[in-house]
């Protein structure tokens, strides 16, 4: 584990660590094929920088662990691949999804929690990690509601070289 650069991060350092889908998946893709930040529409938010960000953040950070509602909607992200890459991508995310440990709870004990009633599913999930893991996301909502609560809620637009997150 690294030393992590970034004010927003001190707190953080060794805290386990959930990415959102979006981020998920533009982890796997800087393994899988790092061109696809610029080519692929489902990545078309970030910057060619933001693999080694992303990177750098993960490095000074504990473990990265995910949630099934995440792993679904990256995989659905990620069915926007042209056909030619799908079966190479399949054999990649499995490998990706086999090292990183899931955390389970059914939906119903999730939407059952009266917090979680601004949220998706996905998101909802996520809010109840907060506690304990911190969540980075590039979803402005998400980041604002979970830091607006206390909880460990950081947008990764905030990390970039330059940001202002006042």
């Amino acid at each position: 584990m690294r030393t992590l650069a970034h004010p927003l991060l001190e707190t953080y350092g060794g805290w386990p660590v959930v990415l959102d889908s979006n981020l998920l998946l533009l982890h796997w893709c800087s393994s899988f094929d790092p061109t696809l930040v610029r080519t692929f529409k489902r990545l078309n938010s970030f910057q060619p920088n933001d693999l080694y960000v992303l990177a750098e953040t993960l490095a000074g950070l504990g473990e990265l662990k995910t949630t099934p509602h995440v792993l679904t909607e990256v995989s659905n992200l990620a069915n926007s691949l042209p056909s030619w890459k799908k079966p190479a991508w399949s054999f990649h995310i499995s490998k990706g999804i086999g090292m990183i440990p899931e955390i389970y709870e059914t939906a119903l004990q999730i939407m059952a929690d009266p917090g979680s009633s601004e949220f998706g599913i996905t998101d909802a999930a996520l809010s109840r990690l907060a506690t304990n893991h911190l969540i980075l996301t590039i979803d402005w909502r998400l980041a604002s509601m979970l830091r607006s609560r206390g909880l460990a809620g950081i947008n990764f637009k905030h990390l970039r070289p330059g940001a202002t997150f006042a």
